[in-house]
């Protein structure tokens, strides 16, 4: 007798209105769709505040694990609407694909009738996957618009307002001002740094003094914790155009994973005024002069990723990702040295972490050695979806169905083997995608120490895929 389908309810919500399909609903409706065509139901997916647009299906923080752990558990995925699982064409398209490469699983509507085990099934689902990608288009062009306007306008869009300023409500809106406490710390940093002194050296007296860092003083943490200031924090906001009452935005750089803060310009290409200065334009241009003076000259930056096993290597202190710091100090010549540490993100202020920093030569190396005598003879295996029929042989009863799972095949070389012929950063992927992360502590205290978890090479194999 053929087991009935194993039914896997997916169910999504951006935000729940009165006008929308609640997560109940949704999910009840499903239930009922099963039941009436005998299908068993092993489990759901719940992914709410989450826009089909922004996420596709393969990226949501629930479904997303049943198709990376346990996508052999079923046979047939559930939605209430397609608008409910997908908003783009492409991403239905993919998870056509997926459904077909994992067991030739099956996608299903609670309340639109088609079949995706059929052409004209599939030509359905593309043309109601068109009409919803036209909706939430048309919807993100009302959208865009509405943020447009604001952005031009002298109103505040919002969120946390710069370091120096605070907001205040204004015919229904909000509006910047001129924060007296956090301006004066701006204005302080400005100065010091025109006259000479580190960015480094301001955030450690303003520590030592107790002025609180930028974090501590937005509404938005309301965590408990801590923060202390970084001179990448300070360095940002003394090199943004909102010291002056300019309105920012960020903007995306080509080629670049970061974004930076540009100037905020109406119609006629005049930049937008947002409140009054905290710095005046003359002391604004000498900070910028200053702070260009003072960067790493062009060609000492690598182009490849700073801190080699970045994500890796802990702080065995407080845990922190330790980071490779790079200072410079005017030689009598006029050159300037380079010295390079890795050190761990916290200030030895910070307690309880201890500051740990060590020389790049006393970690790569070492750990790399700790890896190899560890795992280093272990097979690099991949990891293949299996169909229930690809294991069948004559002898096998076809009452008793294997199920579809997950093969795990070695692929003919160790990770030492692997890892010979590979860059440090490339080795420093794979150990984050196996989840495998090191305690740095200094010889004094113990030493490095290795946590590895028992399933790493499924975790690898997962990654480097079939």
């Amino acid at each position: 007798m053929e087991r009935p389908k194993r039914a896997l309810i997916a169910v999504r919500l951006t935000v729940e209105t009165e006008s929308t399909t609640g997560p109940e609903r949704q999910l009840e409706g499903c239930r009922s769709f099963c039941e009436l065509r005998g299908w068993q139901v092993i489990g759901t997916a719940e992914d709410l505040s989450v826009s089909a647009t922004a996420l596709p299906p393969w990226k949501r923080p629930s479904l997303s694990q049943w198709f990376d752990q346990r996508a052999p558990d079923f046979d047939v995925l559930v939605f209430w609407r397609v608008d409910r699982f997908v908003r783009r064409v492409t991403d239905l398209q993919q998870m056509i694909e997926w459904a077909e490469q994992h067991g030739g699983k099956a996608l299903a509507s609670a309340t639109e009738a088609f079949d995706l085990t059929t052409h004209t099934g599939k030509q359905t689902a593309k043309l109601i996957a068109t009409f919803a990608q036209m909706e939430s288009r048309a919807a993100a062009e009302r959208v865009s618009s509405a943020r447009a306007h604001l952005l031009t306008s002298p109103r505040w869009g919002g969120g946390s307002p710069p370091f120096g300023y605070r907001t205040y409500a204004k015919d229904g809106a909000r509006h910047l001002e001129i924060n007296p406490v956090t301006a004066e710390v701006v204005r302080e940093a400005a100065q010091r740094v025109i006259q000479g002194e580190s960015v480094n050296a301001i955030c450690r007296d303003f520590e030592a003094r107790g002025i609180p860092a930028p974090a501590n003083t937005y509404a938005r943490n309301k965590s408990g914790k801590d923060f202390v200031w970084y001179p990448r924090t300070l360095k940002g906001i003394l090199t943004s155009p909102t010291l002056l009452g300019w309105k920012t935005r960020n903007e995306e750089v080509p080629g670049k994973s970061y974004r930076r803060r540009v100037l905020v310009r109406d119609q006629d290409g005049n930049p937008v005024r947002a409140s009054e200065a905290v710095l005046g334009q003359h002391d604004f241009d000498k900070l910028q002069v200053t702070l260009a003076g003072s960067a790493a000259p062009p060609g000492t930056r690598s182009s490849s990723p700073r801190t080699p096993l970045l994500g890796v290597i802990k702080c065995g202190g407080c845990g922190k990702n330790l980071q490779l710091h790079t200072t410079k100090k005017l030689r009598k010549d006029g050159t300037y040295r380079y010295t390079k540490k890795i050190r761990c993100l916290s200030r030895p202020a910070s307690p309880p972490c201890p500051g740990y920093v060590f020389p790049e030569e006393d970690l790569v190396e070492p750990v790399m050695t700790m890896l190899l005598e560890a795992i280093g003879e272990k097979p690099v295996t991949r990891r293949f979806y299996v169909r229930h029929y690809e294991d069948r042989n004559e002898s096998d009863n076809p009452d008793e169905g294997i199920d579809d799972h997950w093969s795990y095949k070695p692929v003919g070389m160790t990770l030492a083997e692997r890892w010979q012929s590979m860059a440090i950063a490339d080795i420093g992927e794979d150990l984050l995608n196996a989840g495998i992360i090191v305690r740095c502590h200094p010889r004094e205290h113990g030493g490095h120490v290795l946590e590895i978890p028992d399933n790493f090479q499924e975790r690898l194999a997962k990654h480097l895929g079939s």
